[in-house]
């Protein structure tokens, strides 16, 4: 169906210029929740506020937000909440997350400033996903007020913003507006988390945390105390520490070696030595475009040269293992491989902890859409247990695909070409959206450009302002036509 004409002009046209009104408001509402520094805190969590004081100071705001943009607003115990507006049983919605993951190292611009330079906004949760979730916000805006003002019909379907809180962690959020709330899926949908045309096609993933004992020879001439890199599965590391011990000489001689690898910095610290490794950040879904300092770290504490031929036996394969497990490819936990849909699979080593003779490590895997998860996961367990790893905990989200002929697909991509004119073909990505929480009835949908570098996760986060003006207006109208 192609775009509605009224008596005031057509619905893109309307929904275009409104966000044009309005948008020094639309700047500086973005601005504002990316001042609000929502990283999971555990340590302040509490009843309405599960993922600590800030996530739940992100939501209060962006709900009382949409109360004086006229909505109906729901606050689902801290984990999720949604604004809507519209009647019908049928709901047209969006989907996007208020909570970011750390900072991480490198910044050369305050995190949480929210300052515009060089045409872009400069922040933690720019890109993923306030920015694009406060350009849906004000796209639906856009369509309410015009609707209330009787310049646009009304949709037949309720539209509804859906606002998550734990997307970059464990997806409690979903679980629990889905599961203990027992909201009903959208008829239609999608998420503001990816990149334009649109994503048909996720890969299935699932995070695994696995354990092991490495029990260090207490009278060994160099070991490893502790090691310890990584702030969420789903980052690539970019700074990785471990703490040697052993005979004075020995570490003297260890620390000359050590200090001659690039990207690593040795300092002495009483009987000890402080060896940090320096990575690249990127997101988990492309570990390829990161630096993994934690591989880095184990690979040069792994070495045969012969300053480190001293290191306790126990030590020397923990980081040869785990160094070698964690190859980008999946080929070294028996799962590496890729489909036609969508591509190769990928393995991040997220976190990786040693202490007290124990060991964790976190993988994020990325599995093709067309794979089988619960057999992949099993040849994951049976190659890891070869070295005997245990798998102590694991979270599995199976695959997403909507065929390029079934809505909202073909919706979402009408809209987007009439806005830009880009032909651009729909793709598929390693990345997990909550897409795949209301499948198959909902797909990724912007809001980087074909070209666009991925900034997510990474160090200097950024988002156009003119991206974001855009998208209000893609946004509005891609709600308004989902509802119709």
């Amino acid at each position: 169906m192609s775009d509605e004409t009224t008596e005031n002009g057509t619905v893109r046209d309307l929904i275009e210029a409104w966000v044009e009104a309005h948008r020094d408001r639309i700047i500086a509402e973005t601005q504002a929740i990316l001042r609000i520094p929502s990283v999971e805190e555990p340590q302040s969590a509490e009843p309405g506020a599960p993922f600590g004081a800030p996530v739940a100071r992100a939501l209060a705001h962006t709900l009382a937000l949409c109360d004086s943009l006229g909505m109906g607003t729901r606050d689902f115990d801290g984990y999720a909440g949604h604004a809507e507006f519209g009647d019908g049983e049928s709901i047209a919605a969006m989907l996007g997350h208020l909570d970011v993951v750390p900072v991480g190292k490198g910044w050369t611009k305050d995190p949480w400033g929210a300052l515009i330079e060089d045409g872009r906004i400069w922040a933690r949760g720019s890109s993923d996903d306030k920015g694009p979730t406060y350009a849906a916000l004000f796209g639906a805006a856009a369509v309410w007020d015009l609707v209330r003002a009787g310049k646009i019909p009304a949709p037949a379907k309720r539209v509804r913003l859906i606002f998550g809180c734990d997307e970059e962690s464990g997806w409690q959020c979903m679980a629990h507006y889905f599961g203990a709330a027992a909201q009903p899926m959208p008829t239609l949908a999608f998420t503001p988390d990816a990149s334009f045309p649109l994503i048909y096609a996720e890969k299935g993933s699932f995070t695994a945390v696995v354990e092991k004992e490495v029990l260090a020879a207490p009278d060994a001439p160099l070991r490893v105390v502790s090691l310890r890199s990584g702030l969420r599965p789903n980052m690539v590391p970019d700074e990785a520490v471990a703490v040697l011990a052993g005979d004075a000489g020995v570490r003297e001689l260890a620390a000359h070696v050590l200090a001659a690898v690039p990207d690593l910095t040795v300092e002495a610290q009483g009987d000890a030595l402080v060896v940090t490794a320096k990575g690249r950040g990127a997101h988990g879904s492309t570990p390829e475009m990161g630096d993994n300092a934690a591989v880095k770290l184990m690979r040069a504490l792994a070495s045969n040269t012969s300053a480190l031929d001293d290191m306790d036996a126990a030590s020397d394969e923990f980081c040869a293992d785990l160094a070698l497990r964690a190859a980008p490819d999946g080929s070294e936990v028996g799962i590496g491989g890729r489909d036609e849909v969508t591509g190769p699979l990928t393995s991040n080593l997220g976190i990786v902890t040693l202490e007290g003779g124990f060991a964790n490590a976190t993988f994020n895997i990325r599995y093709p859409a067309t794979w089988d998860g619960e057999a992949t996961i099993a040849r994951f367990r049976e190659s890891l247990a070869a070295t005997g790893w245990r798998v102590a905990d694991l979270h599995h989200t199976p695959p997403l695909y909507v065929p390029q002929d079934q809505e909202p697909v073909k919706t979402l991509l009408r809209v987007y070409r009439e806005h830009t004119g880009d032909m651009s073909a729909p793709g598929t990505m390693g990345g997990r959206t909550y897409a795949t929480s209301v499948a198959p009835v909902g797909v990724a949908f912007g809001a980087a450009l074909p070209g666009d570098p991925d900034v997510a996760h990474q160090a200097d986060e950024h988002f156009p302002v003119e991206r974001l003006i855009l998208c209000a207006k893609i946004y509005g109208h891609a709600l308004y036509e989902l509802a119709r």
